[in-house]
């Protein structure tokens, strides 16, 4: 199972839109996939439409590591789903950086699954430290501004510090230009600096300004499921296929 985290500590910059996304467009590319909500907002599950608050949720499984009825089945292809404790005080959580690894591991011995995303809350505490440790792959959604573009470079300083402490070791994939508009001078500059910076291998598909992404959200369903001509579509759609291209 190919773990890939999907992180980044400012918030608003569309990691759940893209943890959701790119799980759902891995999905339909005939690979089962497990995506794991472990910002406590819980914004995935009502992204995936279900409706229902969840008894159990993957932080009390890090706590005392029972995986009983945790995955749920969504209604997308090959999509499986372990949403978060909402309102779980991650301060008392005291489990070890090796826990979801070690959890990760257990689920693959039942399920079997070709990938597994997993989306994070915009802080950097245990919760991040977990998923670093268990990732073998790392994106970094950015709004595509200058202000999105300091704040990746600093993410990616204080990541790969934390990471190094950590003794983590996955590959760097790339950042997710988010909300771009290619008729916006700074937009275009952004991207720029970015491929100059990071490298034209680590820039991924820039996903463009479109409300329909927004509006699939609020309907419960990943883009390519509400509507798959849209420009949000299509960019996640090429955003899937970097991502499959450059981990099988």
């Amino acid at each position: 199972m190919k773990t890939i985290l999907v992180s980044n500590r400012k918030g608003g910059v569309g990691k759940s839109t893209t943890a959701i996304n790119l799980a759902a467009n891995i999905g339909q590319n005939g690979h089962t996939v497990l995506l794991i909500d472990l910002d406590t907002q819980s914004h995935l599950q009502f992204g995936l439409g279900f409706k229902k608050r969840f008894k159990k949720g993957v932080h009390n499984v890090l706590q005392d590591g029972n995986l009983q009825g945790i995955i749920q089945k969504t209604s997308f292809s090959n999509l499986f789903f372990i949403p978060a404790d909402i309102n779980y005080d991650t301060s008392k959580l005291t489990c070890g950086i090796d826990t979801l690894k070690k959890i990760l591991k257990n689920i693959q011995k039942a399920y079997d699954f070709d990938f597994c995303i997993i989306d994070t809350p915009p802080t950097s505490d245990n919760i991040l430290n977990n998923a670093m440790y268990a990732s073998n792959y790392v994106i970094v959604p950015m709004q595509t501004e200058y202000l999105g573009y300091v704040g990746a470079l600093q993410f990616l300083k204080l990541f790969y510090g934390t990471a190094s402490k950590l003794n983590a070791k996955f590959t760097f994939l790339g950042v997710v230009p988010t909300l771009f508009s290619k008729s916006i001078k700074e937009h275009n500059e952004i991207i720029d600096k970015l491929k100059e910076k990071l490298g034209k291998n680590r820039v991924l598909t820039p996903i463009r300004k479109d409300f329909k992404l927004s509006q699939s959200f609020s309907e419960g369903k990943p883009i390519s499921y509400f509507d798959k001509r849209c420009r949000g579509s299509k960019d996640y759609e090429q955003l899937a296929k970097t991502v499959l291209k450059r981990t099988l």
